[in-house]
């Protein structure tokens, strides 16, 4: 999420004291609260957040050149190809749920007139999903994967990027996806929304 929103009136801000219910459990914050949160300034100016099913997960930025390399490198590759049909989403926020706000590496949304600038993107809005892990690889493949499949996000990609690999997963059901692929190298990949448009995992790898 943006972070660098400037302080608002009070009765803007979410009632901090309300957070937690009389029992002391934990209460799940919504997408509207968390925005508000943030345009409060409640977040520090380089820090990353997401919003997990009602809860907050603060994440530093990718600093290792490596893995930097490749969230650049991903996307302009695809945008080279696909970028007069589709509109790429990169490390921005996209709304899974009431409850949940990611910030995948790359997101394939579909085009739509006047774009995104008033209106994030929502499930409806995304082909595909992709995330570039590194320390990051064990909660892509199974929290990440999880919170998408049950979304309903029709395609996940996760980049592997220490054993310069790509994991593909197709048909989600329930918590999970049906169809899982693993391919490198010199090997074809294509998002099954566009089937035509072929690239190697070695050129988006970089």
């Amino acid at each position: 999420m943006d972070t660098t929103g400037q302080h608002r009136n009070h009765d803007d801000m979410v009632d901090y004291k309300s957070m937690t219910t009389a029992d002391s459990t934990p209460r799940r914050l919504t997408v509207e609260e968390y925005d508000k949160m943030g345009e409060a300034g409640i977040f520090g100016p380089d820090e990353r957040v997401e919003l997990v099913e009602g809860s907050l997960v603060s994440y530093a930025p990718p600093q290792e050149e490596n893995h930097a390399g490749v969230v650049w490198q991903f996307p302009e590759v695809m945008r080279g190809r696909l970028g007069t049909r589709v509109a790429l989403w990169t490390q921005l926020p996209l709304i899974i749920s009431k409850t949940t706000v990611l910030e995948p590496d790359v997101a394939i949304l579909r085009l739509r007139e006047g774009g995104y600038r008033h209106h994030r993107p929502v499930v409806a809005d995304t082909y595909a999903v992709v995330e570039i892990a590194k320390s990051s690889l064990a909660r892509d493949r199974t929290q990440k994967l999880r919170l998408y499949a049950s979304a309903g996000i029709p395609e996940y990609w996760v980049v592997e990027v220490s054993g310069s690999q790509l994991e593909m997963y197709r048909q989600p059901s329930g918590d999970a996806y049906v169809v899982k692929q693993v391919v490198s190298g010199s090997d074809n990949v294509s998002f099954e929304a566009f089937p035509d448009v072929v690239f190697t995992v070695d050129e988006l790898l970089g």
